[in-house]
């Protein structure tokens, strides 16, 4: 599932149903200040590396780290070095959540990522070729 080229943010989801892939989104094409905040989280992307390392991309820089998949518990440990650069409220949104996650489930199309709880998650598929 992970080593399968570059996966970009769908969305974020709340008031999940993690065993039926449901939640309400987070975002929507304009938030309530006009921006279009659905683009510029659409534009955050993870790419997974056989070796065990990670390259993200967020609005305001890129950061890297190591991460390590258990596919009978669907358990995955991401550990980012140092500390990026957050300089958006997007971006720090987004390194707090890839800090928080252990658990995932998908496929070659889409990839959810939760917390310890399974109530929220965060939703990659694969990106989106012009």
């Amino acid at each position: 599932i992970f080593v399968s080229g570059t996966w970009h943010v769908v969305n974020y989801f709340g008031k999940a149903n993690w065993d039926k892939r449901n939640g309400d989104p987070k975002y929507k094409p304009v938030d309530a200040a006009g921006r279009n905040a659905l683009n510029i989280i659409q534009s955050f992307t993870l790419i997974f590396n056989v070796d065990g390392s990670f390259t993200g991309k967020m609005q305001n820089s890129n950061f890297k780290g190591k991460w390590q998949a258990d596919g009978k518990d669907r358990t995955l440990h991401l550990q980012i070095e140092g500390n990026p650069s957050t300089s958006s409220s997007y971006d720090r949104e987004f390194i707090e959540t890839l800090r928080n996650v252990v658990f995932y489930q998908g496929d070659s199309n889409v990839l959810l990522l939760a917390p310890e709880d399974k109530k929220s998650y965060i939703q990659f598929g694969h990106q989106k070729e012009d």
